[in-house]
C-alpha cells in the first residue's frame, strides 16, 4: 500500500495522530502528490459520510492534511480557513490531539511560512464569529514562529476568550505586550468581556483585576493602562461595551496626581457617555475640585453638562456638589448661572433642590446673576417664584411666547400608522440559497421564515434534484453542523423553521415527527367528560407550542410533495389575502394534492377581518374539501370575537431585614371558545389539567404567536400573558411581540394592555422602545387599551412587582411623541391602584408618575378630580408626593 493509500485511510478513519505522522514522514514530491490529492479527498469523504458531510475527525485530519503538504502560504491559509472544513465548538473537545498535531506537521516549515499563515488566518477571524478554532490555528502558528500577533479586531478579541485570566499565565503569554494596548483599540472587546466568568463573586472582572495585578508588579505600564481606558471612554459606546473598561479603571485605584493629568478628559464624558462612566467621571471631578485641582472654565463646562444629563441620579448628584462647593471654592455667581436650566425641569423635586440652593446663595451673588436668577424664574410654579423673590426680589410674569420657559405648542397626534409591507418573494433559486445562507448564521424573525419555507416548498416541488443539491452546496459552506449527527443540535434543528425543511430536503429518510406532533395537539386537549392525559415530557406544552410544532413538521414533511403552502403570510401582519388563498387552493387542486391540515388550519386564522366579496365568490368554485372549508370560512366571516379574561393577582412584595423579596406575577387568564375543532382547541384557554406558570418563562416560539392569529391579537395576548408576565428584568423579545400585536387587527383588551404594561417596565430598553413604539401605533390605530394598560401598570406597582420610573420614562417618551391623549388615560386609571394609603410609603417613582400625568393632563385639557389623588394632595406636608398630587388636583379641578 503506497503512502497516499495510508493517508487516504488514515483521514477516511478520522485518526488525526496517524495523518500526522504520516504527513510528516513524506517526501517533497509526495507531499506535492497528497496536496494535489485533497480536493478528491474532500470528495469522497462527503460521498461516503451520513448527510454527504464527514465528520469532524475527518475534517481535523483533512485540516492536518492540508497544512502539511501545501507549500504556499496564501494557499495554506486558504485550505484552513474553509468553510466546509470548519471545526465546531463542540467538537474540539472530541478531537484534542488537533492542534498537536497541527504542530508537528508545520514545525519543518520555516519560521516567516507559520507566521504568514498565522497572520492571513488572524484576518479572517471575525469578533461575532465565536470561532474559536481557527483563533486557535491561528495563535499557535504564530506563537511557534515566534513572530508579533496581529492587532486585528477577531484576533484581540478571541485572546480575551481564548486566554486564562489568571496573573501568571498571563505575565508569561508572549502576546500580552502587544494585544493589550490593543484592547482599547479593537471593536468587540467590551462586548466580549461584559459577562465573564467569575469563579470569584467578589472579584467584579478576573481580567480587570489580573491586569492592575500586572501594573502593580511592574509587568504592565500602569499609565498606558489609565488612558487606555479613559480613551475608550471618550471613543464612546454603549453602557454595556464601556462596562468592562470601567471596572478596570476602578481596579488600578487612580492616584490623586493621576486624576489631575486627566481631569479635562473626565469633563469632556460628563455631556454624552452612558450614566455608568458619567458616574465614574463624576467621581473623578469632584475628587480633583476637592484638591483645588479644577479652574473655573473647567468647572462651568462639568456643571452644564451635569445638569443637563437626562438621569436625575446625576442631576441630583450634580446639585449637591454645587451647593457644597459655592462657598468653599469662591464661585457664586458660576453656581447660580449653572442652576438656571434646571429651574425649566420636568421634576418637581429637582426644580425644588435648584431653587432652594440658589436662594442659600443669594446674599453672596453679584447684580448681574441677580437680574438672571430673577428672568428665569418667572416660568416656575408660584410657590417657588415667592422663595425667589424672598432671595432676590421681585419676580416678573413669564412671558408666554418667548425665552427658554415658552410652553411648546402639543403636538397633534401619534405617528400615523403605516403596515410594515411583507417581505417580496423568493424568485429564484439562486435567491433562495442566498437566504438560507443569511438565515443559517442568524436570528430568524417569523416573516422570514415564512418566506424562505414558502418558497423552499414551491422550489422542492418545481425541481426537486436541482433545489437539493442547490441547498446542499450552501449546507457544506455556512450550516455544516446541521448535517452532524449530535443529539443537542437535532432537538435545535427539530425547533427551527429553517432547518427542519433543510434537513428533510437533503436527508428524504429522515424519520417525519408530523403525525406524532399532530397526535400530541389533539391528546393534550380531553374533552370535559374524559380525563387528563400525561405529558409527553419531549414534547412542547402549550396549544400554540404544540400547534406550531405541529404545523412545523407538516411544512417539512411537504417539501418536494405540494406545490403552495396555503398559509404563507401575502402581509407585513402575518394576513393572507383572501384572493391569495383561493388561488394558491386552486394549484392545489390543479396538481391533485390536499394541503396539510395545520396549513389550512393556520390560513383561516390569517385570514382578515374584512373578506373581499370578490374572493369569497370565486372560493365557492373550488372543488376539494379543504376549498369549500375555505368558502364556508370566508362566506361567515371566520371566527368570532370570544369572551377574554385576564386579570392581575397576587400579594404585595414581602418585606424581609435587608432586602425587598419581588414575588412572582399572577394573572387570571381565560379565552372562551366553544367546540371541537382544531381553531377551538388552539385558542380555548386554560385547557384542562395545566397550571399556569408562575413568574413567566423563556419560550422561543412567542415570536410566532402573534402571527399565529393576526385577525385576533387579544387572544394571542391572552396565551402569551401567563408565560411572559414576570420576564421584566429578561429580554424574552417582548418589545417586537408588542410591535405584532399592535400590528395585527381586533380588539385590543385586558390581556394587550398587560402585556403592554409589563413591557413598558421591563429592565432591558430596547424592549422599553419597541413597547413605547407599540403603544404608538396602538395610539393612531385608535386600538390603544389604555384604561386596561394603566390598571394592570397600577396593579403591579401596588403589588411591588415591577419597577415603576422605567415605565414613566417610557410613557414620557410615547406623551412626546404625540400620544398625550393615550398616556393620560393610561396614567389616569393607574393612579387609583397605586397612591399608597395614609401611613404607607409610595413605590418609587410614583411622585415622578404624578408629575408626568399633570403634564398630560394639561396638554389634553383632562378636567374631573380623581377622589384618590384628591385625599393624597389633602393630607398636607411637605413630601414630593403631596406636592404632586396637589398640583395634578388643582390642574383636574380648575
Amino acid at each position: 500500500m503506497s503512502e497516499r493509500d495510508d493517508i487516504r485511510k488514515a483521514i477516511s478513519a478520522g485518526d488525526v495522530s496517524r495523518t500526522a505522522g504520516l504527513v510528516r514522514a513524506l517526501g517533497d514530491d509526495a507531499r506535492r502528490a497528497v496536496a494535489k490529492d485533497l480536493s478528491e479527498l474532500v470528495r469522497s469523504s462527503r460521498d461516503g459520510a451520513r448527510f454527504g458531510v464527514h465528520a469532524q475527525q475527518v475534517t481535523a485530519a483533512l485540516l492536518v492534511a492540508g497544512a502539511g503538504t501545501i507549500s504556499g502560504p496564501a494557499a495554506a491559509a486558504t485550505w484552513l480557513n474553509r468553510r466546509d472544513l470548519q471545526i465546531w465548538w463542540w467538537a474540539q473537545a472530541r478531537i484534542p490531539e488537533f492542534y498537536a498535531a497541527l504542530g508537528t506537521v508545520t514545525a519543518a516549515r520555516p519560521d516567516e511560512w507559520r507566521a504568514d499563515v498565522g497572520r492571513r488566518l488572524a484576518g479572517r477571524v471575525r469578533p461575532a464569529d465565536g470561532d474559536r478554532a481557527r483563533w486557535e490555528m491561528a495563535a499557535a502558528l504564530i506563537r511557534s514562529a515566534g513572530a508579533a500577533p496581529p492587532v486585528s479586531d477577531g484576533f484581540v478579541v478571541g485572546w480575551v476568550v481564548a486566554r486564562s485570566p489568571e496573573p501568571e499565565a498571563l505575565a508569561d503569554d508572549p502576546f500580552l505586550d502587544t494585544l493589550v494596548p490593543a484592547l482599547f483599540e479593537a471593536n468587540g472587546v467590551g462586548a466580549a468581556l461584559a459577562e465573564e466568568v467569575r469563579p470569584d463573586p467578589s472579584v467584579a472582572s478576573p481580567w480587570a483585576h489580573s491586569l492592575a495585578a500586572l501594573a502593580r508588579a511592574g509587568r504592565l505600564d500602569r499609565a498606558a493602562l489609565l488612558d487606555g481606558c479613559v480613551s475608550r471612554f471618550l471613543r464612546g459606546g454603549t453602557a454595556r461595551e464601556l462596562r468592562w473598561f470601567g471596572r478596570l479603571h476602578d481596579a488600578l485605584e487612580p492616584t490623586d496626581a493621576e486624576v489631575a493629568d486627566r481631569v479635562r478628559d473626565y469633563v469632556h464624558l460628563l455631556p454624552a457617555a452612558p450614566s455608568t462612566v458619567a458616574d465614574l467621571a463624576l467621581r473623578e471631578v469632584r475628587r480633583a475640585d476637592d484638591r483645588g485641582l479644577l479652574d473655573a472654565a473647567l468647572f462651568e463646562d462639568a456643571a452644564g453638562a451635569l445638569l443637563f444629563r437626562p438621569e436625575k441620579k446625576l442631576v441630583r448628584a450634580g446639585l449637591t456638589w454645587l451647593d457644597r462647593t459655592a462657598r468653599r471654592r469662591d464661585r457664586v455667581d458660576a453656581t447660580l448661572r449653572a442652576l438656571l436650566p434646571v429651574f425649566d425641569s420636568d421634576a418637581l423635586d429637582l426644580r425644588e433642590r435648584a431653587v432652594k440652593s440658589a436662594a442659600k446663595h443669594a446674599a453672596l451673588a453679584g447684580d448681574a446673576v441677580r437680574a438672571e436668577v430673577r428672568d428665569a424664574a418667572a416660568g416656575l410654579p408660584a410657590d417657588l417664584r415667592e422663595t425667589i423673590a424672598a432671595a432676590f426680589g421681585e419676580v416678573g410674569p413669564a412671558d408666554a411666547g418667548t425665552g427658554l420657559l415658552a410652553a411648546l405648542e402639543p403636538l397633534a397626534g401619534p405617528p400615523p400608522f403605516v403596515p410594515r409591507p411583507a417581505p417580496a418573494p423568493i424568485g429564484s433559486l439562486a435567491e433562495l440559497t442566498e437566504e438560507f445562507a443569511v438565515l443559517a448564521r442568524s436570528r430568524t424573525p417569523w416573516a422570514a421564515a415564512e418566506r424562505f419555507l414558502g418558497a423552499l416548498v414551491e422550489f422542492a416541488y418545481l425541481d426537486f434534484d436541482a433545489t437539493r443539491k442547490a441547498i446542499r452546496e450552501t449546507a457544506f459552506t455556512h450550516a455544516l453542523w446541521i448535517t452532524q449527527d449530535y443529539q443537542h443540535m437535532n432537538h435545535f434543528i427539530q425547533r427551527s423553521w429553517v432547518f427542519l425543511p433543510v434537513r428533510r430536503l437533503i436527508a428524504p429518510r429522515t424519520p417525519s415527527r408530523q403525525m406524532r406532533a399532530f397526535a400530541e395537539f389533539l391528546r393534550r386537549q380531553p374533552r370535559p367528560t374524559e380525563p387528563t392525559p400525561e405529558p409527553d415530557p419531549t414534547m412542547p406544552g402549550g396549544p400554540f407550542e404544540r400547534f406550531l410544532w405541529w404545523r412545523r413538521h407538516e411544512a417539512a414533511a411537504a417539501v418536494g410533495k405540494v406545490p403552495v403552502l396555503l398559509a404563507t403570510p401575502t402581509e407585513g401582519s402575518g394576513h393572507v389575502d383572501p384572493g391569495v388563498l383561493v388561488r394558491r387552493l386552486e394549484r392545489l387542486e390543479e396538481a391533485g394534492a390536499e394541503p396539510g391540515r395545520a396549513d389550512l388550519t393556520q390560513a383561516l386564522l390569517r385570514v382578515p377581518r374584512d373578506v373581499d366579496q370578490t374572493a369569497a365568490a370565486r372560493a365557492k368554485g373550488l372543488a376539494s374539501e379543504a376549498g369549500r372549508t375555505v368558502a364556508s370560512w370566508l362566506a361567515t366571516g371566520g371566527l368570532a370575537d370570544p369572551p377574554v379574561e385576564c386579570r392581575v393577582l397576587g400579594r404585595p412584595a414581602e418585606q424581609t431585614p435587608g432586602r425587598n423579596v419581588r414575588p412572582s406575577i399572577r394573572t387570571v387568564t381565560r379565552v372562551d371558545v366553544p367546540g371541537d375543532s382544531d381553531i377551538a382547541r388552539l385558542c380555548r384557554f386554560p385547557e384542562k389539567g395545566r397550571t399556569a406558570p408562575v413568574g413567566g418563562r423563556y419560550i422561543e416560539s412567542a415570536a410566532y404567536w402573534p402571527s399565529v392569529l393576526p385577525s385576533h391579537r387579544e387572544i394571542a395576548a391572552a396565551h402569551l400573558v401567563p408565560e411572559m408576565a414576570g420576564g421584566e428584568d429578561a429580554d424574552w423579545n417582548q418589545g417586537s411581540v408588542l410591535l405584532d400585536l399592535a400590528e395585527a387587527d381586533g380588539p385590543a383588551g385586558a390581556a394587550t394592555g398587560t402585556l403592554l404594561a409589563c413591557a413598558l417596565v421591563n429592565r432591558h430598553e430596547r424592549v422599553r422602545a419597541d413597547a413605547t413604539e407599540a403603544l404608538l401605533t396602538l395610539a393612531a390605530r385608535d386600538a390603544l387599551p389604555a384604561a386596561e394598560t394603566g390598571t394592570a401598570l397600577g396593579r403591579l406597582t401596588a403589588l411591588g412587582r415591577v419597577t415603576l420610573p422605567r415605565a414613566v420614562k417610557a410613557l414620557t417618551a410615547a406623551a412626546d411623541a404625540g400620544a398625550q391623549s393615550g398616556v393620560w388615560t393610561v396614567l389616569a386609571a393607574a393612579l387609583p391602584h397605586l397612591l399608597p394609603a395614609p401611613g404607607e410609603r409610595a413605590a418609587t417613582g410614583v411622585p415622578d408618575l404624578l408629575a408626568l400625568a399633570t403634564r398630560t393632563a394639561e396638554s389634553t385639557g383632562a378636567r374631573g378630580a380623581i377622589a384618590e389623588v384628591a385625599e393624597v394632595a389633602g393630607r398636607g406636608g411637605s413630601s414630593r408626593l403631596v406636592k404632586e398630587a396637589a398640583r395634578l388636583h388643582r390642574t383636574l379641578a380648575t
